[in-house]
């Protein structure tokens, strides 16, 4: 467990007048831990049964409830010496315990078809009740809280009051550490050798789906040739080809590519536990008069959003500065609901806040904002331009490498 993380969280319940926090989400679960639950990060009828109870006293140790397949881990890797595991459906005895042979009248405990309920209400009420907190003010992520846990955590601590905190975490992780930074770096370089891999062969008749398969194709060879991309876990990617503009698979069977006809990706890959974002677009052969001024000045817009990026600067201002030079320069009809996001841990990348118009999210050193400026058309062709960009104490940082302008792929 990260411990300016855990002070940063205690400050947070402090200011709140909150006596702990359940981490309930898993990129809450995994941000206060460290740890990654695979059964809660992959498969959402889980939600709810691995928790983090972090009390706002400094001297009273945090606990986890955790299935037992993977309670040595939780505790190896947070550190949080208070683990309590409920049964799940798998055995995970050794061979040798499970031959030992039953006593008279012994009978073996029946394992869960997946897991018990009232197993864990009670694991949560005594992890609570052994903190002196089954009265007292709850922050959790309410917003995402299923209604059956809401129901339980109301009936095993009736006296307690349920607080959202939702919004505090992710103001909390909108700032990144520099070992969050390194992680996101890491994340966007492996994408960028995705997208470089894609374009290295591109053939007349590609479609979109091929693109994806390259790019697939891309990460995994450079993950398996460099060590530092070891905690490569995932991959997420939309990619277009002409006038194709859909999302996801059933959108990519398109024409084909031809002369002329925009590549576009909006991609990301994940590096122990944390997800990029940003794309680029090529042009296959002589780009078309339309796609390229449209292109022009959606990468102005960007330049100069990026340029207006310090600490102090509210989001909403980055936001009109894009959305201004979009109108005034040819698309007076143009708009977007936001030029941006902060990004991290969960697993649709975009997070609070958002680059929108009306937010006044000030800026702060340490943010790391992925900056965009695209456009879905079906006569142009598809265009992203995103960056990642680290904020620093008087500009930007940009993770991504790959160079900016609409580069031409030969034909």
């Amino acid at each position: 467990m990260n411990g300016q993380i855990l002070a940063a969280i205690r400050r947070r319940l402090a200011e709140r007048g909150l006596d702990a926090y359940v981490a309930y989400t898993p990129s809450n679960v995994f941000y206060a831990t460290g740890f990654q639950s695979y059964f809660l990060m992959q498969w959402w009828r889980m939600q709810g049964t691995v928790l983090v109870v972090i009390p706002a006293d400094e001297d009273v140790e945090p606990g986890v409830m955790i299935g037992d397949f993977e309670a040595r881990a939780v505790k190896r890797v947070s550190g949080i010496g208070d683990v309590r595991p409920f049964r799940l459906w798998p055995e995970i005895r050794d061979a040798e315990a499970v031959r030992e042979p039953l006593g008279p009248g012994e009978a073996e405990p029946s394992r869960p078809a997946q897991f018990s309920e009232d197993e864990q209400d009670g694991i949560l009420r005594g992890l609570l009740g052994d903190r002196g907190l089954l009265g007292a003010r709850i922050g959790t992520d309410l917003r995402y809280v299923l209604l059956d846990s809401y129901r339980r955590f109301a009936a095993l601590a009736p006296e307690a009051e349920w607080v959202d905190f939702t919004q505090d975490m992710y103001a909390l992780r909108r700032v990144k550490y520099p070992f969050e930074v390194e992680r996101l770096r890491r994340a966007t370089e492996l994408s960028e050798a995705g997208m470089r891999f894609a374009i290295e062969d591109l053939r007349p008749g590609m479609t979109a789906a091929d693109v994806r398969q390259r790019y697939v194709a891309g990460v995994a060879r450079a993950a398996m040739e460099d060590g530092r991309y070891g905690g490569y876990s995932d991959y997420w990617i939309l990619p277009a080809v002409g006038a194709g503009v859909g999302v996801g698979a059933d959108s990519e069977r398109d024409a084909g590519l031809g002369e002329g006809d925009l590549v576009k990706f909006d991609c990301g890959t994940t590096v122990d536990g944390y997800r990029g974002d940003g794309g680029r677009t090529f042009v296959y052969g002589r780009v078309k008069p339309a796609a390229e001024r449209l292109f022009g000045v959606l990468q102005e817009a960007h330049d100069r959003a990026c340029d207006e990026i310090r600490p102090g600067v509210e989001v909403d201002r980055i936001f009109r500065t894009a959305q201004d030079h979009i109108t005034r320069n040819g698309y007076p009809r143009f708009r977007r609901g936001h030029y941006g996001h902060s990004l991290g841990i969960d697993t649709f990348h975009e997070e609070p806040p958002y680059v929108s118009e009306g937010d006044r999210t000030p800026v702060e050193e340490g943010m790391v904002l992925a900056i965009e400026t695209p456009a879905y058309t079906t006569d142009a062709g598809a265009i992203m331009i995103e960056d990642l960009v680290h904020v620093t104490h008087n500009g930007i940082e940009r993770l991504h490498g790959l160079p900016h302008g609409l580069a031409a792929i030969p034909t």
